[in-house]
Formats: C-alpha cells, sequence, structure tokens
C-alpha cells in the first residue's frame, strides 16, 4: 500500500480564497489527511477580522479527524524573531514550512506521495523544473475545483471562484488549468477511489 503525506497546504492563499467562497470543504472532498504548516495557519488567522481567518479556525476545529496542523521550525524562530521586532514580516515563510514538513516526511519515506495545494507560482515552477519527486504532485487552488467539478463534487468550480471574487479575491488565474494533465490525474485517480453522493 502507498504511503501518503497527503495534501499539503503549501501557502495561505488557498485558505483564503476557499474560505471566502465558503468552500474550505473541497479540501477534504479527495479523502486525503489534510496537512496545514502551523507558518501558513498563523498567516491566514493571526488577525481574526481578515478574510477568512474565524472560518479557517473553525473549519480545523470542525475536521480534526482528517484536517491537523503541523509544526514547524520556521514557525518557532518567527514567533522568536516576532519576540524581539514585532514587526518582523510572515512573507515567504509559509512556503518554507511546507517544505520543511515534506523534507521531513521524504527523509524518513522516500516514496511517500503528497498532493501540495498552491497558489503561489514558486511552488508550481518548482515542480516544473523538476524539483520535487516525481511521487509528489502540485495542484493550484483552481485545478483543485475543476477536477472536483469533473467528479461530480460540486456543482460549478465557476460559481465558487465568483463567490471568491465577489469578496475581492483576486482568482482570475485559477480559471485557467495551471498543471499538467498528469498533475491532474494524481488527484482524479483518488477522487475515482472513493464513491460519493452527488451534490
Amino acid at each position: 500500500m502507498k504511503k501518503r503525506l497527503g495534501l499539503l497546504v503549501t501557502d495561505a492563499s488557498p485558505l483564503i480564497t476557499l474560505a471566502a467562497a465558503d468552500a474550505l470543504d473541497c479540501l477534504t472532498m479527495p479523502g486525503l489527511p489534510v496537512v496545514i504548516p502551523d507558518m501558513v495557519f498563523a498567516e491566514v488567522t493571526a488577525d481574526l477580522a481578515k478574510l477568512g481567518a474565524s472560518s479557517v479556525v473553525e473549519w480545523v476545529r470542525n475536521n480534526a479527524g482528517q484536517v491537523s496542523l503541523a509544526p514547524t521550525i520556521v514557525f518557532a524562530e518567527y514567533q522568536a524573531l516576532q519576540g524581539i521586532n514585532p514587526a518582523t514580516r510572515s512573507k515567504g515563510r509559509g512556503e518554507q514550512a511546507a517544505a520543511e514538513i515534506l523534507s521531513a516526511a521524504l527523509a524518513k519515506d522516500p516514496a511517500i506521495e503528497a498532493l501540495l495545494i498552491y497558489e503561489d507560482n514558486d511552488v508550481r515552477n518548482q515542480g516544473r523544473r523538476g524539483e520535487l519527486p516525481q511521487h509528489v504532485t502540485t495542484l493550484s487552488t483552481g485545478d483543485l475545483l475543476h477536477e472536483l467539478e469533473a467528479a461530480g463534487r460540486i456543482q460549478s468550480s465557476d460559481h465558487i471562484l465568483d463567490a471568491a471574487t465577489a469578496k475581492q479575491r483576486n482568482v482570475e488565474r485559477q480559471r485557467i488549468p495551471q498543471n499538467t494533465p498528469e498533475a491532474r490525474a494524481v488527484l482524479r485517480e483518488q477522487l475515482n477511489r472513493r464513491s460519493f453522493p452527488k451534490p
């Protein structure tokens, strides 16, 4: 049986986009463990008045069996730096925390499978340049939604992206396929393993 790290959220944007559209459950629909680095969670929820923050907190709490927060050195160092200088910025640290989690998982099992959900182009480019192992796949928020629609799990990916747009999220790039057909096929295979009621 293949070992799976699961679905790893590599930056804050997928959480904010899906929270803005009231569609965070799209992340749990493939039936994989959802791993959120503590640094990414902190970036989203540092100010609970910001778009999506309180929804993400509630969603993580309500899905504790499938969604987990993973501790990282990146976040511990960030907290220490903030103690010295409260103006320390978190920019780029979410992706670093995700890379730390993935590296630790691969060190334990080089054959482990993972699906990285992103909106930051740096993550996509790593995959395209072959910097990630073959069994580690990158998938944009938009492509996740498109595959869920094709599998009959959601009625319309455009409806979700429109809802995010209405909350001032810039998601136009998510309407266009970002990944190779091979990358999307990994999610499709997972969705085909499970039987779901139609929405």
